[in-house]
């Protein structure tokens, strides 16, 4: 099986190094002075522990953060809205905070943020994540409008919620 591969030089380096990315691509960086010769070499050599990669990276869920579209966020912002709606009725009834404004926005790396005007924000996104994901940052955002940090105290104010918050957190991260 053929791997078909990018090369990056890169001045700064001083050698070469071969990354697998989330979406399977194969990105050989390499400095200046490394010939194309050495780096099929190599690539020959470290077949199998591509594959293994490429082969673990499409079993991972996708980066739904990573992925960017105009035409998606303006067909799906509505019903991220209704979900958050929906979803901080219920998740708000034990906390009963008081919250400004919710905004769904198209955020590029975060999933959602709480402002000291007790505004919240979600990112449209929101809405394809495993509904108990959904729960935990809808949550962890709300429990913003009482500790501005990730204090303990924060941290218990989450737990009253979602007791396996550092389980949620994880799984969050992966996507």
């Amino acid at each position: 099986m053929e791997i078909s591969y990018v090369v990056k030089n890169n001045r700064h380096s001083r050698g070469v190094r071969i990354s697998v990315h989330m979406d399977g691509s194969v990105v050989v960086t390499k400095s200046l002075h490394v010939s194309a010769r050495a780096v099929e070499e190599l690539v020959e050599k470290r077949k199998d522990w591509i594959l293994e990669k490429i082969a673990e990276m499409a079993k991972r869920p996708k980066k739904i953060l990573a992925h960017f579209s105009v035409k998606e966020y303006k067909e799906f912002k509505e019903l991220a809205r209704v979900l958050v709606n929906e979803r901080l009725k219920v998740l708000n009834q034990k906390y009963k905070f008081e919250i400004g404004s919710i905004a769904i926005r198209n955020q590029k790396t975060r999933w959602g943020s709480c402002s000291g005007k007790k505004n919240l924000n979600f990112n449209y996104k929101l809405f394809f994540l495993p509904p108990e994901l959904a729960d935990y940052i809808i949550v962890h955002e709300l429990c913003h409008l009482k500790e501005m940090n990730h204090s303990k105290r924060f941290w218990d104010l989450v737990a009253l919620q979602v007791p396996d918050h550092k389980e949620k957190r994880r799984q969050v991260h992966l996507y």
